[in-house]
This record gives structure tokens, sequence and C-alpha cells, in this order.
């Protein structure tokens, strides 16, 4: 099970949103092939009064061995732009994990053409 660790700017993480994103982040935890070291969670809240912008933006630092990705998605509500930023990166880790696989198959064939 990989550390999580939620980190707020300019605001206060309640106990409900925290069990949020960790539930939410559990979920970047099934693909196998995949060693999530540390997941890394940033909140920030836009406290300007600007009518139109989304207002608060989340942040996903995933840690894995020889590879850092980092997903950032701003959204009007936590609770959406967390889901949305969580299925983001599970997209993310899957287009890894493809080059990895690629990687390896070729590796494989170049090996049989020899």
């Amino acid at each position: 099970m990989a550390n999580i660790i939620v980190q707020a700017k300019s605001l206060k993480v309640t106990r409900a949103l925290r069990e949020f994103i960790q539930r939410q982040s559990h979920k970047l935890e099934k693909l196998k092939d995949l060693k999530v070291s540390k997941i890394t969670v940033y909140l920030e809240q836009d406290t300007k009064r600007s009518t139109g912008n989304k207002k608060v933006s989340v942040k996903y630092s995933i840690e894995l061995p020889g590879k850092d990705l980092w997903i950032e998605i701003d959204g009007y509500d936590f609770y959406d732009a967390i889901v949305d930023a969580t299925n983001a990166a599970l997209r993310k880790m899957r287009q890894t994990k493809e080059k990895k696989t690629n990687h390896r198959r070729l590796g494989k064939n170049q090996i049989d053409l020899i």
C-alpha cells in the first residue's frame, strides 16, 4: 500500500475530504505491474472572486520506480475535481504501463531476430 499525503493551500482539509481522497487514491494501486511508492495530493482553492473561472485545483504527484507522474485538474468542486484527477491519473498510469509492456515486447522481438 502506497503512502498517501494530502496537502492543502489556504484551506483546512476535513476528515471526510481526506477519507474521500484516500479511497480514490487506492484505485491507483489496482494496476499490478506499476508499484506506486508514494501519492501526494495537493489541494488549492482560488480565493479570488472571479466569476466563470474554475475555483479549485487538485494536483496528483505519483511516484513510480524510475518515473514520477504529475496530474493537475481544475474544477468547481473538490469532490468532482478529485474524481476527475483520479481518472486522469489512471489513464496516464495505463499509458505508462503500456509503454513499458511494448518496450519489453520490442526488446524480445529484437533478440529473437539476432
